[in-house]
Order: C-alpha cells, then sequence, then structure tokens
C-alpha cells in the first residue's frame, strides 16, 4: 500500500471585505451665493423656495414587562412593522438582554427597559405613516436545564 502525504493549511482565512462608501446626499437643501460689494458690511436677503430633504422620524420604544422573575436573564426583541399594500413589511428590529433586578422568590411587576431607539427616513413628513410595534420577550436561562434535555 502507497503511503500518500497531504498537506493541510489550518491557518484561517482572512474574510474578502469589500467597503462602499455612499453617502446620503443631506449637506445643503439650497445653495445662494452672496456678494459683499466694497465697504457694504450688511447683506439682507431672503432665500426662497427652500424644500426639506432627508427629513425623517424617530421612534423611542420603551417596554414595561410585568410577572417576572427576579434574578433571571431576558431576551427582548422588538419588531417594527409598517403596513405596505396590504402587506405587513418588516422596518426594524432591535434586541438585547437584561436581567430582572431583585433577589428570587417573587415576581415583579412594571419592570421597565429603555433604549429602543428607531430611525426611519422619510420623503414627506406632511404624510402619515403608522408602525406596527410588536415586542418578543422570554427568559434566557433555565437553571432547571443547565443543558439540552432532548
Amino acid at each position: 500500500m502507497e503511503e500518500k502525504n497531504i498537506e493541510v493549511d489550518f491557518s484561517p482565512q482572512e474574510p474578502e471585505v469589500e467597503c462602499h462608501i455612499e453617502a446620503c446626499d443631506c449637506f445643503c437643501e439650497k445653495t445662494q451665493n452672496v456678494t459683499f460689494n466694497p465697504c457694504q458690511d450688511i447683506v439682507d436677503f431672503t432665500v426662497q423656495n427652500v424644500q426639506l430633504r432627508c427629513d425623517g422620524r424617530f421612534l423611542k420604544v420603551r417596554v414595561e414587562l410585568d410577572r417576572v422573575c427576579p434574578g433571571r436573564k431576558i431576551n427582548l426583541g422588538v419588531l417594527v412593522c409598517e403596513n405596505v399594500g396590504g402587506t405587513l413589511l418588516t422596518r426594524a428590529f432591535r434586541s438585547c438582554q437584561v436581567t430582572a433586578p431583585g433577589k428570587p422568590g417573587k415576581c415583579i411587576d412594571n419592570f421597565r427597559v429603555d433604549g429602543f431607539s428607531f430611525v426611519f427616513p422619510d420623503e414627506n413628513l406632511c404624510n402619515a405613516r403608522t408602525f406596527v410595534v410588536k415586542v418578543i420577550a422570554h427568559y434566557a436561562d433555565f437553571p432547571s436545564f443547565p443543558f439540552c434535555p432532548c
């Protein structure tokens, strides 16, 4: 039987990273030249027909949890959806893990979690938009099942 040598390279491959830069065109809504004549120290003029661009909406969500076991870790997610033409589309999602305060023994109510912020660019703030906020929460640790039982 002939013995074959096989070389195996265990060095990790560097991932190929492409950096794409895209600029928002939000710098100036309108540009107008201003000329000061010699010895003129004041110019008073009006810039007309300025249309706002790069507007947006800022949504801040707080979640208040009831009947929470103190000392337990909780995975919490906030999903923001919008009905577009009869289809509920996901517009944003944020998640975090928190630990309920207190010592085990008695459930607590009104455990408030702050800090879910969302930004939605919008071309026209004169139009109404309705978002549907959905909350997903569940315990992240299970002391009675430290390993997966199945």
